[in-house]
């Protein structure tokens, strides 16, 4: 029969008694009716996280019973379900209605084993049992690269297949795996099977461990991102670990800049990494960062996050005075970039506008790859 993994979800409280106040843990659960022995084990087995309050194990059939017994880890007797010891009380409907179970108040490493329940139906006894195992928490989550993935200098290569494993050692029942990019989940298709193993520590607990391989292109659009795995599993107090792995590249400035540009400023957004220099040049003068010349300031690039770097450059001239060129370097470890502007008068053809002249700004990079265009009043 197959077998599937869920949570304990239900169920009925006898009396008072709400099992709301179950601490978490995880059920194996078979087939529906055991129908060669007549009742059902609900759950067959159990993973308990230790201590664990309130915690109920059910046999039930779809006919009346008339009386049950049952043996208990951790008890040397035999009981009727009518005389249990202290701290276990009675669980289920009753047995007319073919339920027979017990509730631990509190369950503890001395209770592990298998659970045992003899229900009487029509005359004929049937057993079932249900075995009790310890919740093992996992090791911390685990990535590791693959060797075929380029790094350098502590950075990756764009443009290439990033091979990354995840594993979670060494718990009991099997951690869930989840992957993230930042806080978004990644499309199965890049994801290879779950592959498991087992082992016997030296208490003679059984061990599980899981691991997958994440096969995901890496480009320069994820610079600054990072791919998250994260191990669910209840016996975790904040219910995961999680590892995760920056996604981080060397790169040229690039030539694909977006412009802004007001009355008495122009600023340039550009991607580059590591962070790059800057500098202006206006008539043959060069303003560097963080310095002002004339009418000119320049400031150093603002830090925008992901690669994003602002370069701004305010103009504080009242004369009227232009230029047709403006030209602003980046450089960084791996090379330099310029971005040329260039002025054009042109007079404005919209009603309102007055004798006011624009200017029509067009930039280029030194490798000509981009001409972006924008309109600019001229400043008083």
């Amino acid at each position: 029969m197959g077998t599937r993994l869920q949570h304990l979800r239900w169920f009925r409280s006898p009396g008072a008694v709400s099992v709301a106040a179950v601490v978490v843990f995880c059920i194996v659960t078979t087939s529906t009716l055991v129908a060669s022995q007549g009742i059902e084990a609900i759950p067959p087995k159990i993973y308990a996280k230790l201590p664990s309050s309130n915690v109920p194990l059910l046999c039930r059939s779809n006919k009346p019973a008339t009386s049950c017994s049952v043996r208990i880890p951790g008890y040397s007797s035999t009981y009727d379900v009518h005389a249990l010891p202290n701290g276990i009380e009675y669980y289920g409907d009753s047995l007319q209605r073919g339920e027979c179970g017990i509730l631990f108040s509190s369950l503890r490493s001395t209770n592990l084993g298998k659970f045992q329940c003899n229900m009487t139906i029509g005359g004929e006894v049937f057993e079932q049992s249900i075995v009790i195992e310890a919740a093992l928490s996992p090791e911390p989550t685990d990535l590791s690269i693959g060797e075929d993935t380029i790094v350098e200098q502590g950075a990756f290569a764009p443009n290439q297949t990033l091979r990354v494993t995840c594993s979670s050692r060494n718990a009991n029942p099997a951690s869930n795996l989840t992957w993230l990019l930042d806080d978004d989940p990644i499309d199965p298709s890049y994801l290879g099977p779950v592959e498991t193993s087992e082992n016997v520590d030296s208490k003679g607990r059984n061990l599980v461990s899981v691991s997958q391989q994440l096969n995901y292109y890496i480009t320069l659009k994820d610079h600054g991102r990072k791919i998250v795995c994260r191990a669910e599993h209840f016996a975790i107090q904040k219910g995961f670990f999680r590892g995760f792995l920056p996604l981080n590249f060397r790169f040229i400035p690039e030539p694909s800049p977006t412009i802004n540009i007001g009355e008495t400023f122009i600023n340039v957004t550009i991607k580059a990494h590591p962070r790059p220099a800057t500098s202006w040049t206006i008539n043959d003068m060069t303003i560097a960062e963080g310095q002002s010349l004339g009418a000119y300031q320049a400031y150093y690039p603002k830090d925008l996050g992901f690669g994003n770097y602002l370069v701004l450059l305010r103009i504080n001239d009242d004369q009227g005075n232009r230029t047709d060129t403006i030209t602003m370097t980046a450089s960084n470890e791996l090379g330099t970039r310029d971005y040329v502007i260039r002025a054009q008068e042109i007079e404005p053809t919209a009603p309102g506008r007055g004798n006011r002249v624009f200017f029509l700004i067009s930039l280029w990079t030194y490798v000509c790859s981009v001409i972006v265009t924008c309109v600019l009043r001229r400043m008083p």
